[in-house]
């Protein structure tokens, strides 16, 4: 059997252990860096906006808003480069690989948009609020595992 071919019941076992493994140690990133958002779009709006009197700008919000999430992101870039994704990425930090997972990151937040919007017409607010955020985390770890990540030849 070469490598195309199927692997033996223990080696499927062994590589699902592995992923199952990234993907909780991207989840738990991901949760972490969820609070890192928060904390700075609020943190921003407190401490800087109300001060000045922007704390019911639009452009003032989304602006803070968007700081929180690139400050995530890139701390998401940092931690999953040096651990989920360490062999993959030879923990090596890089301006390409770094583009393609805020592209694969902008990606997995627009899925989170289109399905909320249309969760919302169908699910209470509290389930449509939750089931978006499920598909954009598989969305997300799909792409950074297959996009951001992936070992020359297809291989990880």
């Amino acid at each position: 059997m070469n490598d195309g071919q199927q692997n033996p019941p223990a080696g499927r076992t062994a590589a699902l252990m592995r992923e199952g493994r990234k993907m909780l140690s991207f989840g738990v990133i991901g949760v972490g860096n969820g609070f890192v958002n928060y904390a700075i779009t609020v943190g921003v709006t407190v401490l800087a906006l109300t001060p000045l009197g922007l704390a019911a700008s639009d452009p003032a919000l989304g602006l803070a808003k968007a700081l929180g999430w690139a400050v995530a992101v890139s701390n998401s870039y940092l931690f999953n480069t040096l651990f989920t994704f360490s062999a993959e990425s030879g923990r090596r930090l890089t301006w390409p690989t770094y583009l393609r997972f805020v592209a694969s990151g902008t990606v997995g937040l627009a899925i989170e948009v289109v399905s909320f919007l249309f969760a919302v017409r169908y699910l209470p607010l509290s389930l449509a609020a939750i089931v978006p955020i499920g598909l954009a985390f598989v969305a997300n770890f799909a792409m950074a595992r297959i996009f951001v990540f992936s070992r020359p030849g297809g291989r990880h």
